[in-house]
């Protein structure tokens, strides 16, 4: 095994611990997986969450990828989700939204408090 393949099946492995089924992450890639119909789309690079806030409707899979130089991580303010740690570059992490509601997130690694503007909201509607 390539030494990213080890810290690929810990993250697998905390992702599936903190994320339960709705939640996944995947390896390092350039593009995306294909996103599930009805999905969203967010990057992360240059410490920073794009777009910064997306609304999507009840069920939609919202696939984060990391387009940076450093690693990162998606993270639920309210603990419904986490990547599960470090996200590497080309790394991706999905959830499925299955209720309403203002979901805001952030980067576990690089703190809102020293990093103001690395957040992100996600809101679902009917």
């Amino acid at each position: 095994m390539r030494p990213n393949q080890f810290v690929m099946i810990g993250i697998i492995a905390a992702a599936a611990a903190c994320g339960g089924s709705n939640s996944s992450i995947t390896g390092t890639t350039k593009n995306p997986p294909p996103t599930p119909m009805g999905g969203a789309n967010i990057t992360i690079q240059d410490f920073s969450f794009s777009p910064a806030v997306d609304t999507v409707k009840v069920g939609t899979t919202v696939t984060w990828m990391n387009n940076g130089p450093s690693e990162h991580s998606t993270t639920s303010d309210t603990g419904i989700w986490d990547s599960g740690g470090l996200m590497p570059t080309g790394a991706t992490f999905q959830h499925t939204f299955n209720q309403t509601g203002s979901f805001p997130y952030h980067c576990t690694f690089h703190p809102p408090s020293l990093y103001p503007n690395f957040v992100g909201t996600i809101v679902v509607t009917n």
